[in-house]
């Protein structure tokens, strides 16, 4: 019994590594992940089939110190909400009909997130 155990993890352990990064897709010869900026992707995998942008607004919690005026004890911290704009682009790579059509998600220039859709045309 405990025999299986060590097998169990080793066998889930490897059935991870075989999965397809869902933030991670081949273009060309390179892999396309998460943190890459704009232009790098446009580098390696031309321009997309479809680009769109929007700009979403984001609200930011921040602690800061607080002022020595404030009546706070010393050493007291305030939390401050700031809203700032966030520049959201969607790519879509059409990689034709045996492959599955790439949605990438970029946040202020940079991918955030990786999205298989259905099979190109």
């Amino acid at each position: 019994m405990l025999a299986r155990k060590p097998c169990l993890a080793a066998l889930a352990f490897s059935a991870l590594l075989l999965t397809p990064s869902a933030w991670a897709f081949r273009c060309n010869s390179f892999v396309i992940d998460a943190g890459m900026a704009k232009p790098e992707v446009l580098r390696k995998c031309g321009t997309p089939s479809l680009q769109e942008q929007r700009l979403d607004r984001r609200v930011i919690r921040l602690r800061v110190p607080a002022a020595p005026n404030s009546g706070l004890p010393p050493g007291s911290t305030v939390e401050l909400e700031r809203e700032r704009q966030v520049l959201i682009e969607e790519w879509v790579y059409n990689f034709g009909p045996q492959q599955f059509m790439q949605q990438l998600v970029f946040e202020d220039g940079r991918l955030v997130s990786v999205k298989d859709l259905g099979y190109g045309s």
